[in-house]
Parts: structure tokens; C-alpha cells; sequence
């Protein structure tokens, strides 16, 4: 997103939660490191994954609409520093999340199987929250897939298997490819649900392994 921001000559966007000071006229990244679309088992800094999980950020996100507009309605020096009104419904509204949802079923010691026969709800809950954040006003969406997950450190270190040929564990990997079907077929869904709507989905994961497949061709 930092990238985007640079292309249209606009600032980095501000994390919700550095609240104090700080500029959301263009608008506010709920993403914290470590988050997922359903509930962890397991919670920072107990090894696990963030409290502020898809659900939460859906609900920092629509308390953040409407105290906004409290704000800009009050006046003096802090109205300019939040977004108009009309912004919401013209933002382009960005997700990269689920793939530790993937990671926390591997480190909650379930199979590849597993975790593959998890993938629907993990979906079902991901578009249940993109719905309601179209009934609070959101109009384009930007959706990420999930990246290889089969080449990450943490899971070439924990979870020994067979390898490709770039490296990576290729079973992992195929839960990753299942996860991104399903958001595929998932958007495709949304698409027809709200046709007013404008969904683009990113594969991220084909850019991603393209890296750890030709590391010289990208400098490193």
C-alpha cells in the first residue's frame, strides 16, 4: 500500500491504533502483524497471534466512521485531521490477511488435511465481514490471496516435508493454493451479490514464489 500511496503522490496511511496526533484525512490501516480472520486460539505474547483479529478490526473500523464525523461536526483544530464523509464511500478498501489463520492451525498441531477442511469457514467469515463492511458504506474492495506459505522460515524450521524446486514445502503450499480457490470462488460470490460493487482480486501468491523460485533474477 506504501507503493500505491507513492504512485498517487498521497501520504502512508496512519494505523488506527496510533491514534494520538496522528493525520486520518486519507484515510486509517487497521492491520496489525501477526492477525487473522477468526478468533486465535493462542494470543500474543504467548506465542500465538494478534487479539485484534478480523472481527475486531471490522468494529475499530465502523466505531472510527462514526466517531470521525463526531470529530469533523465538533470543529476546531482536530475536524481537518479526519476524513469527510463522503470519503468512505469512495475509499478503496484493502485486505491481505489469512494466512496466519493457516499458520495457527499448523502450530495448533492439526494436519495439512486439517487445516485444508478449515479453509470454508476461515472463507465464510472473511466475506461475512467484507458484507458488512459494504453496508457501511465501502464500494471497492482490494483483495488480496495468501502467499506461500510453503516457503516461509517458520514453517521450512517446524514443519519438515517434501520440497520443490524452489525450496519450499510443497504440501504446504497446496493449502495455500486450496485457501486461494476458495477466495476466488468467494469474491466471484460477492461479485454477484453486490453488483454496484467493484471487487479486485490479487494474486499475490504468484508474485510472491516468483521470488523464491528466481531469487538472482530479482537481485538477490
Amino acid at each position: 500500500m506504501e507503493i500505491s500511496a507513492q504512485s498517487f503522490d498521497l501520504p502512508y496511511i496512519s494505523a488506527y491504533l496510533n491514534s494520538l496526533g496522528t493525520n486520518f484525512s486519507h484515510g486509517a490501516n487497521f492491520a496489525t502483524a501477526a492477525s487473522t480472520i477468526r478468533l486465535p486460539t493462542r494470543i500474543i505474547p504467548g506465542g500465538g497471534f494478534s487479539p485484534f483479529y478480523l472481527d475486531v478490526q471490522l468494529q475499530q473500523f465502523s466505531q472510527f466512521k462514526n466517531r470521525s464525523q463526531i470529530i469533523r461536526n465538533r470543529g476546531g483544530i482536530f475536524a481537518s485531521l479526519m476524513p469527510r464523509e463522503e470519503y468512505f464511500s469512495k475509499a478503496l478498501y484493502t485486505f491481505d490477511i489469512g494466512q496466519n489463520d493457516l499458520g495457527a492451525g499448523f502450530f495448533g498441531n492439526m494436519s495439512v488435511e486439517e487445516v485444508n477442511e478449515s479453509i470454508p469457514d476461515i472463507i465464510n467469515k472473511f466475506s461475512a465481514n467484507v458484507k458488512s463492511i459494504y453496508n457501511l458504506g465501502a464500494r471497492s474492495f482490494w483483495i488480496h490471496n495468501t502467499g506461500p506459505i510453503g516457503c516461509l522460515p517458520y514453517i521450512l524450521a517446524n514443519f519438515p516435508s517434501a520440497k520443490d524446486s524452489a525450496g519450499c514445502a510443497k504440501p504446504y503450499n497446496e493449502v495455500a493454493k486450496n485457501f486461494n480457490l476458495k477466495l476466488k470462488e468467494a469474491v466471484v460470490q460477492l461479485r454477484k451479490d453486490f453488483p454496484s460493487a467493484a471487487f479486485t482480486y490479487v494474486d499475490v501468491y504468484s508474485v510472491k514464489y516468483s521470488l523464491f523460485r528466481n531469487p538472482k533474477r530479482y537481485g538477490s
